[in-house]
């Protein structure tokens, strides 16, 4: 299986909105480890894309030659974004530009049907476990207002897997409707975009862990958030296609939620 890392190491000249990490030792350091972790870990991803829009200058043999030692490959692609655009649009139009490129670029993805996606400074403890139970093409995780306290359903684009011909004719051009200065988000573009489509998520939670890039708070989640998580995958709150048992639970969930939130 094929999972593409998204990066963005040498950003100190620019004013990207929403952005906390910027140090670019830092930066560098959690895309390395992000690699390393991806080839020592994840048994089931054989073949892993690094594409980063800073053209950022780096030896990466290291990592190449511990991934051929794993039986893996490592494919890693550099190119100039357009950061005018991405301090105008914000860091979600920089996410589309940098999957652009790798679809056209990469020689991975030029012979792969599907693809995971994944933020390249955040890692999935359980990675294995996710790919071996994700039978579709495409998995994404969708995020009902009426569950979470967010302004707007959307689809989370840290992680996900998809099939290379729904993102090419539904998502590929999707960051350029990206306004963050509007709070118009990539996760709000990608749930427009998809919500017409019988998706459904992962069977279980991907257990992320590292740092978000806009807040610099921690993606681990606690224990009891974990459990309710579970309890949410199990569900079916993250899938965009439900069962009508699944609908029945959201619902029910929704209308307690909604009464706990008012007696708060």
């Amino acid at each position: 299986m094929v999972l593409l890392l998204t990066g963005a190491i040498d950003i100190k000249e620019f004013n990207i909105p929403s952005t906390t990490i910027t140090d670019v030792n830092e930066r560098l350091s959690q895309y390395l480890y992000s690699i390393d972790y991806a080839i020592t870990h994840y048994k089931l991803i054989s073949e892993i894309v690094f594409c980063e829009n800073t053209d950022f200058v780096f030896d990466y043999t290291p990592l190449k030659e511990k991934a051929l030692a794993k039986r893996k490959k490592l494919e890693i692609i550099s190119f100039k974004g357009d950061y005018s655009k991405i301090e105008q649009k914000g860091k979600g139009f920089g996410e589309g530009e940098i999957i652009n490129y790798a679809l056209k670029k990469s020689e991975i993805l030029a012979k792969s049907d599907s693809f995971f996606k994944l933020t390249g400074r955040l890692i999935v403890k359980n990675m294995d476990q996710v790919v071996l139970t994700t039978i579709s093409e495409s998995s994404f995780i969708y995020h009902p207002k009426t569950i979470y306290k967010i302004p707007q359903d959307h689809i989370e684009t840290f992680f996900y897997k998809v099939g290379k011909n729904l993102y090419q004719k539904h998502l590929l051009d999707s960051y350029k409707e990206v306004d963050e200065s509007q709070h118009l988000y990539l996760e709000h573009i990608f749930y427009r975009r998809l919500s017409s489509l019988e998706l459904r998520s992962f069977k279980y939670v991907p257990q992320i862990s590292g740092f978000s890039g806009s807040s610099g708070n921690p993606y681990e989640l606690e224990t009891k958030d974990l459990i309710l998580q579970n309890i949410n995958y199990f569900i079916g709150v993250h899938n965009l296609r439900k069962s009508i048992v699944e609908k029945q639970m959201t619902q029910l969930l929704s209308k307690l939620l909604k009464f706990i939130r008012m007696l708060k």
